[in-house]
C-alpha cells in the first residue's frame, strides 16, 4: 500500500482502551503519515515511535461549540489532504461526520456496547448517530458483539467490518520470572474503577471466600475507589486496591489467576493480555468475553455471587482444573490478536476504503465461529 495521510480523531490523550489501541496502531503503521487530532486539552500519548506523527488539539468546549470544533477539524483535513479520517468514540465521531468533506472517506471504530454506554443514558446520542451516519461512511467494530449491538439501534447498509484489537507481541513472547512460593491463591484484576467493571460484584464473591486462602489485588484508579475501599474495610475482605500500574507484564505473571466481573465490554484487552502471559482467567459469562476467548476460559454467572465463589474455591484447590484452558487460550489469542494479523486486517480495510471496494478482511475462521 502506498503511503497514506491518516487523520485520527479522538476525545483526548488520556489513557484508556481506545487511546492505547490508537497509539499501538500508529506505531504499527509507521510507513504512513499520522495526524492525531484530539478534542480536549490534557493528557499525553507517550510511547509513539513513528517519526511522521503530528498532534493537533481542537480545544473543544462542549456541545455549544460543536460546529466550531467541526470547522476546525475540517480545516485540518483539508490542510493535510487526508487520504482518510479514522474516528474513535462517540463525540469525536459525531464531530468527524459534521466535518468530513464528501470526497474524503470516514472510518469509525465502535469500541464499546453503545446501547448501554450511550444510547440508554442519553437518547440524544442515539438520534445524533441516526441523523449523522451515512451509508458512504465505514463502520468497524472491535468485536462482532459490539457491531451487532450498534446495528440493532442504528440502521446502516454501508461497509462494515470487525477488526479485533491486538496486543504487542512482547506479551506473547514474555519470559516470566518464577512466581513466589505461596499457599495462597493470588488473584489479580486490572481495569479502571468504574461501574462497567463491576468490582462491587467481585467484592461480593470475595465475601464468600473469607475462610479460604484467596487474595485479590485490583490494579486501576477511578471514582469508585472510596466506596470500594469502604466495603473492603467494613467486611474485612482479603482484597487490596493497588492503584495504577504502568508495566503489566512482569506484574501479572506473579499471580495465579486473572479475574474480571465486567457486565459490559467492547473487547476486554486486559483479558487477552493475561491469557498471553499464560494466566488462567476467571471472568464473567458475558457474550463478548466468550467471543474474545473462544470459550477457553472459566466463566462465572453475574446473578449469583455464591455460585461464582464456589467455582473460585474449586480453582483454589484444583490446579489441574484451574490451568485446563491455559494452552488453548494462549494459542487462540496468539493467532487472532497478534500485531501481524491486525496490521494485515487494518491495511485491508484501509485499502477497501481508498479504492471503494468491499471485500472480506483476512480474519481467521476461528474468529467467526
Amino acid at each position: 500500500m502506498s503511503k497514506l495521510t491518516i487523520v485520527h480523531v479522538i476525545d483526548s490523550l488520556r489513557t484508556g482502551g481506545a487511546e492505547i489501541l490508537l497509539k499501538n496502531t500508529v506505531n504499527l503503521l509507521a510507513g504512513h503519515r499520522h495526524v492525531i487530532v484530539y478534542l480536549l486539552h490534557g493528557g499525553e500519548m507517550s510511547g509513539i515511535t513513528g517519526e511522521d506523527v503530528e498532534f493537533v488539539c481542537l480545544h473543544h468546549k462542549g456541545w455549544g461549540s460543536l460546529h466550531t470544533t467541526a470547522g476546525k477539524l475540517r480545516a485540518v483535513i483539508k490542510k493535510e489532504k487526508a487520504s482518510l479520517v479514522h474516528s474513535h468514540l462517540i463525540v469525536s465521531s459525531l464531530i468527524a461526520r459534521l466535518a468530513i468533506p464528501r470526497n474524503t472517506p470516514l472510518v469509525t471504530t465502535i469500541h464499546s456496547t453503545l446501547s448501554i454506554d450511550a444510547f440508554k443514558k442519553n437518547r440524544l446520542s442515539l438520534w445524533a448517530e441516526r441523523l449523522t451516519l451515512r451509508n458512504r461512511h465505514v463502520l468497524v467494530g472491535v468485536s462482532h458483539f459490539v457491531l451487532e449491538d450498534y446495528l440493532a439501534f442504528v440502521r446502516f447498509s454501508g461497509r462494515k467490518y470487525v477488526l479485533y484489537n491486538f496486543i504487542p507481541d512482547a506479551f506473547f513472547q514474555y519470559g516470566a520470572a518464577p512466581k513466589p512460593q505461596s499457599d495462597v491463591l493470588r488473584c489479580v484484576a486490572v481495569g479502571n474503577l468504574k461501574e462497567a467493571k463491576n468490582y462491587a460484584y467481585l467484592l461480593e464473591v470475595m465475601e464468600h471466600c473469607k475462610e479460604h486462602r484467596i487474595q485479590l489485588d485490583i490494579y486501576g484508579e477511578g471514582h469508585l475507589r472510596g466506596a470500594l475501599q469502604q466495603k473492603i474495610d467494613a467486611e474485612g475482605l482479603p482484597v487490596r486496591l493497588c492503584g495504577s500500574a504502568s508495566e503489566l507484564k512482569g506484574l501479572l505473571t506473579q499471580y495465579d489467576l486473572f479475574m474480571l466481573a465486567s457486565h459490559q465490554e467492547g473487547f476486554g484487552i486486559s483479558v487477552v493480555e493475561a491469557i498471553a502471559l499464560r494466566l488462567p482467567v476467571f471472568i464473567s459469562n458475558i457474550k463478548v468475553f466468550e467471543e474474545v476467548t473462544g470459550g477457553h476460559a472459566h466463566y462465572f454467572p453475574l446473578d449469583s455471587a455464591a455460585a461464582a465463589a464456589k467455582l473460585l474455591q474449586r480453582l483454589e484447590t484444583d490446579i489441574t482444573f484451574r490451568t485446563m484452558h491455559v494452552d488453548a487460550a494462549y494459542h487462540y489469542c496468539k493467532k487472532l490478536y497478534n500485531q501481524a494479523a491486525y496490521r494485515d486486517r487494518i491495511e485491508h480495510i484501509y485499502g477497501d476504503v481508498i479504492s471503494g471496494t468491499y471485500t472480506t478482511p483476512p480474519v481467521p475462521a476461528d474468529a467467526l465461529a
